[in-house]
């Protein structure tokens, strides 16, 4: 990886695990990555291997593509979002959580449309 993409991973990594309010050695801690790791990635002065990256973004609950592509849309991170609800859910969960979403969607659409006639 260029330095530069390196430079932005650790941004995005930084970023993801100060939004799930953990500190490197909590991330260590869950993840299985050393605490000297992270702050070399997070520093952008390392490269990681994907079973790294894995460990790390299954933690952060953020997919790979949104930590190695730094032109991610949000629209696609959205996307990727989901995708890792998805994933992450237990597989006898899974039915359940897809019920829910498509319950909200619809409020949702009712609720958006209700609000564009007023």
């Amino acid at each position: 990886m260029p330095i530069d993409d390196l430079t932005a991973l650790g941004q995005k990594m930084r970023e993801a695990r100060k939004k799930k309010d953990l500190t490197q050695q909590e991330l260590a801690d869950l993840s299985h990555v050393s605490v000297k790791q992270i702050a070399n990635i997070e520093k952008g002065k390392m490269n990681p291997s994907y079973l790294i990256l894995r460990a790390l973004a299954k933690v952060l609950h953020i997919s790979l593509d949104t930590l190695i592509n730094p032109d991610v849309s949000l629209e696609d991170e959205g996307v990727n979002q989901m995708k890792m609800f998805y994933s992450s859910c237990p597989p006898e969960m899974r039915d359940t959580l897809l019920h829910h979403t498509q319950e909200t969607v619809k409020e949702l659409t009712e609720l958006s449309e209700k609000f564009e006639t007023n």
